[in-house]
């Protein structure tokens, strides 16, 4: 497992989340999955699946390879 992906994709999670001015909770709603689990993959602690990456990113209208990208 590469970490450092983990660690872009939940940097790049919890970014587009707070322009978004959305609350994990609420985040949670609009992919169906439960808080906690939002919690871990903005913490980097949750190896997600692919289908699940997908998800989160079509709430941001971002693509999987846009949510991998380094941002400052």
């Amino acid at each position: 497992m590469n970490d450092d992906i983990l660690k872009i994709f939940a940097h790049n999670v919890k970014i587009e989340r707070i322009k978004k001015s959305l609350s994990q909770q609420e985040l949670a709603g609009l992919t169906g999955f439960s808080v906690p689990y939002m919690s871990n993959i903005e913490n980097a602690k949750h190896n997600l699946s692919l289908v699940n990456a997908y998800e989160i990113s079509k709430v941001f209208n971002k693509s999987i390879d846009e949510m991998l990208q380094r941002q400052d």
